[in-house]
């Protein structure tokens, strides 16, 4: 059998400007460093700690999850580890629900697809789900979440930034009324930890999620935060065998894996420079990319993360445009769990956006190593790609001479 020929492959490549950081990032020389040895050199389970190799394996454990603790402003008994955020969402909607009584479950419109999906398996099984609306920005309209409380309400679970748009939600009074009624806070905060910084605790959060591979680190590695002694008692564990992660998650610890995520958070710390160049490239791209005609910035308005721009393209189909676009970049037409689906993004349509532009947003995410001069190659293909494509529709050159007027249907009368 012929071996498979694995090499590094940059960031970016001489045909394709990577700018689907969103999605997964690179990890940085210093994580790769950080996990070599635990592949080859010390081979330990953190469970077999009747011998050398599984203490130092446990030993490295213990110190990361002290470092990430750290980061986020928590104790290390709170930071449990786990496949990734999907895994840490499940364990916190389902591992809370299924600990006690049916009752009343509260999200969001625009949230990911692992909470979203979760929360509608939980209805199936008898749970009663709302969900939050949102406005034209994405943001969750005022006073919609303390009206949908009920007697039973289990839990609430409200992203901090979006996966999509980079909107952020306030989440100081979403953890003021869920403390004002003793209910249960769940944030993923995927997009956020490693970007800026962000303590659970400072928005009374009870559980909150995250993955490595968002900032820089390994893929295949995750971790929930569980405010032990806030109002969550019980999370009913999804994966029992070894009592592992003090029986909330069972199963052998991915030490490299930890190793580099610890390493990634740690790192990023010392970066305070390269955060700085990043955001005014970021700004750089949104103004240049704003100035093109027939150009819609998603949720352009308010705090947005940095990293994360979703533009929609007026008449244009999303399909043809994708895939004119990633001739030499790499981008997505939205989350990248759906991105290529033929579906319009869910976000964009809870934010009231009509089914034209909810299929033709493209999200761009530039990473902290995108230069200025990968930015420029990029707005010059986008350029060109639009102008290729325009001048193949027909219902382009009728809405630009004035022939057509836009349709409600397919835009947000705000968008028009």
């Amino acid at each position: 059998m012929e071996s498979i020929n694995l090499q590094l492959i940059p960031h970016t490549m001489e045909d394709c400007i990577y700018l689907d950081h969103a999605a997964s990032t690179p990890c940085l020389p210093e994580v790769v460093e950080a996990m070599m040895p635990f592949f080859t050199l010390h081979p330990g389970n953190p469970g077999s700690i009747v011998h050398k190799a599984g203490k130092h394996a446990a030993r490295v454990v213990k110190e990361s999850r002290e470092t990430i603790a750290s980061v986020l402003g928590a104790a290390p008994h709170e930071i449990f580890f786990t496949s990734g955020a999907t895994e840490a969402i499940n364990m916190a909607i389902k591992g809370i629900a299924l600990a006690g009584e049916k009752g009343h479950l509260i999200t969001c419109a625009t949230e990911h697809s692992a909470v979203l999906q979760t929360c509608r398996s939980l209805e199936l099984q008898g749970y009663r789900l709302t969900v939050l609306p949102v406005d034209a920005n994405g943001c969750i309209q005022p006073g919609s979440l303390e009206a949908a409380i009920t007697e039973d309400t289990r839990l609430v679970a409200v992203m901090h930034a979006n996966n999509e748009t980079g909107v952020m939600h306030n989440l100081q009074p979403v953890g003021e009324i869920c403390n004002r009624y003793g209910i249960p806070f769940v944030c993923d905060a995927t997009q956020t930890i490693g970007k800026i910084p962000f303590h659970p605790a400072d928005f009374g959060i009870d559980c909150c999620c995250f993955a490595a591979h968002k900032f820089y680190g390994p893929k295949g590695i995750g971790a929930l935060y569980f405010n032990t002694s806030g109002r969550v008692t019980r999370l009913l564990p999804l994966i029992e065998g070894g009592a592992q992660e003090s029986g909330l998650r069972s199963g052998t610890l991915h030490v490299a894996g930890i190793a580099g995520m610890a390493t990634a958070l740690r790192t990023l710390e010392n970066k305070a420079e390269a955060f700085r160049i990043f955001r005014e490239n970021c700004a750089y791209f949104e103004t240049r990319l704003s100035a093109m005609q027939g150009i819609i910035l998603n949720g352009s308005p308010v705090l947005r993360v940095p990293g994360i721009t979703s533009a929609s393209f007026r008449y244009l189909e999303g399909g043809p445009l994708l895939v004119s676009l990633n001739t030499k970049l790499c981008v997505s037409s939205g989350s990248s769990c759906s991105s290529g689906s033929g579906k319009a993004s869910h976000v964009l349509t809870a934010m009231g956006h009509g089914l034209q532009q909810a299929m033709a947003g493209i999200r761009f995410s530039p990473g902290l190593h995108t230069s200025r001069e990968e930015i420029d190659r990029a707005l010059l293909h986008i350029e060109k790609s639009l102008e290729q494509l325009r001048q193949e529709s027909q219902t382009w050159k009728m809405f630009h001479t004035g022939g057509i007027k836009p349709v409600a249907s397919w835009f947000h009368p705000l968008d028009v």
